[in-house]
């Protein structure tokens, strides 16, 4: 019986293990592949480890004063969208949470259609709006819109996290005397922690990975986000891939270093709700 448990548990081990190769694969191929000069990219056969290894992709786009303002850029949208969706969506998740609405199904309902709705199609309606209001290469746009496509799930997420925080707890602190927003904030924010870290990590991802929108509602550096710059690496002719592989290092390493110190708080706060 032992013997069949350890033989179990080394297969699962294994192809947990190979999984994981196979996954992060391409991205250790990338990394790597950064620290390569062009003409090593390109030789045959394919070669994992550099043989020539070099940082000039990476002094190369670090010295350059554009990119630093996309970085800058992205951040500012990143937080800024994310700070509005985690507002707006607990907001809108504890009233659809707590309060008895005739019309609740629906609403929430059609809080969910806006999720699955194509942002491709509202490309043209968005930059008509955008040239109309004044708005066309701002950052209010551009927050505005990634705050637009990502608070659908963040109120459902969060709602399911409200329903899993007793009752009572808000209602003991009304009988001593909290308004309903007081409870909201010191007793029922505090338990949604989990909740609020991992809904506001997926926003802030939501917006450092858009592209669409940066790119036609921007005209250059000086509002458009690290995803626009990503892509003037590739020229018509010929692309710089180690430049775009040490740009996506550099981009994707600082939400790297966030999701390992928030995970446990991101996975409570996306699998709340799922199991009563």
């Amino acid at each position: 019986m032992i013997g069949r448990m350890a033989i179990r548990k080394a297969l699962l081990y294994s192809a947990g293990t190979l999984i994981a190769l196979l996954v992060l694969f391409p991205a250790l191929y990338g990394v790597l592949t950064s620290f390569k000069p062009v003409p090593e990219i390109f030789s045959y056969p394919p070669s994992l480890i550099p043989r020539d290894w070099t940082i000039e992709p990476y002094t190369s786009i670090l010295s350059q004063e554009r990119y630093t303002r996309y970085f800058l850029n992205g951040y500012l949208i990143s937080i800024s969208s994310t700070v509005l969706c985690v507002l707006l969506g607990g907001l809108a998740g504890y009233g659809f949470s707590r309060f008895r609405l005739p019309v609740k199904r629906s609403l929430m309902l059609g809080v969910l259609a806006l999720q699955m709705f194509p942002g491709a199609v509202l490309m043209v309606p968005y930059f008509n709006m955008a040239r109309a209001f004044g708005l066309y290469d701002t950052y209010i746009a551009l927050i505005l819109i990634d705050t637009t496509f990502a608070l659908p799930l963040v109120t459902w997420l969060l709602k399911s996290y409200f329903d899993s925080i007793p009752v009572a707890l808000e209602e003991a602190a009304l009988v001593d005397g909290c308004t309903r927003l007081r409870a909201l904030v010191s007793v029922v924010a505090p338990l949604a922690r989990a909740g609020f870290i991992g809904t506001g990590v997926f926003a802030f991802i939501r917006a450092w990975n858009e592209f669409m929108f940066a790119l036609i509602l921007t005209r250059g550096p000086t509002r458009a986000p690290v995803t626009v710059g990503l892509a003037e690496l590739f020229g018509q002719y010929s692309i710089q891939w180690n430049s775009v592989m040490a740009l996506t290092v550099v981009a994707t390493l600082p939400l790297v270093v966030v999701f390992v110190l928030v995970q446990r708080h991101i996975i409570q706060g996306i699998t709340s709700g799922a199991v009563k």
